[in-house]
């Protein structure tokens, strides 16, 4: 059985290789490549902890804003359907304004985390297709819209936690910036789930806008002192441009 699945992957990477010289007979399945950036709107499912020494902080998150900015690689399965990879640089992360105390002193503290992942999205589009019209004996650009769903996988390049702390412990107000790696407290590889939807104008060369919602199914935490449970779930809009 474990033959037959290892097989099976191999079978499927060398049709993921190939596909691309395949098929290419008709405009609906040319392949596309391109570029994409774009900013995210992000957050935690589950509280942020972060233990060290004495320190020990449990912070509610909330939403905080990141970028993604990566490469498009298009293949036209038929005229509505096709599919996309996309290497990803993206900034997920939340933010916390929560209140901690620390040695019997109450603080408020203004601060985020900063993960920086590469991220492989799969996606599945189902798209419109206008009718065909030329002007000039030339194709006419058209704007189409599509849907998009699929998977991401991630690996985890960085991770920091960092803000802004105030009190006043001894009377006298208090405030302190700082900044930690907290790469150790997650895992490297992350993954989840992603749909969207957008549109696009073009014909050969197109340029386009999509929204999507990520969310992690993996628990991205790693820790075995304490409990650290986040998902990351992020909104995302990007602009691209296709050739």
């Amino acid at each position: 059985m474990k033959y037959c699945i290892q097989l099976s992957i191999k079978i499927l990477l060398l049709l993921f290789i190939l596909f691309p010289f395949i098929h290419q007979d008709t405009e609906a399945q040319r392949l596309g490549l391109g570029i994409k950036a774009g900013m995210n709107v992000n957050s935690h499912l589950e509280n942020f902890r972060f233990v060290a020494g004495d320190i020990d902080l449990n912070f509610n998150p909330e939403f905080t804003t990141g970028f993604n900015a990566g490469v498009i690689w298009r293949q036209g399965l038929s005229n509505r359907f096709r599919f996309q990879a996309e290497p990803t640089i993206t900034m997920l992360g939340a933010s916390y304004n929560d209140t901690f105390v620390l040695r019997g002193f109450d603080f408020d503290t203004e601060s985020k985390t900063e993960l920086l992942y590469l991220q492989l999205p799969l996606l599945l589009q189902l798209t419109t297709v206008p009718p065909e019209q030329t002007v000039f004996g030339r194709q006419r650009s058209e704007t189409t819209f599509h849907l998009s769903g699929g998977i991401f996988g991630g690996y985890l390049i960085n991770a920091r936690f960092s803000g802004t702390n105030r009190g006043a412990p001894i009377g006298i107000e208090f405030e302190g910036e700082f900044s930690e790696d907290v790469r150790d407290q997650y895992k490297e590889f992350d993954g989840g789930v992603m749909i969207g939807g957008g549109l696009e104008y073009g014909y050969n060369t197109k340029i386009g806008i999509e929204m999507r919602i990520k969310y992690s199914v993996l628990d991205s935490g790693d820790t075995v002192d304490f409990t650290f449970k986040p998902k990351n779930i992020a909104a995302s809009i990007a602009v691209y441009y296709i050739l």
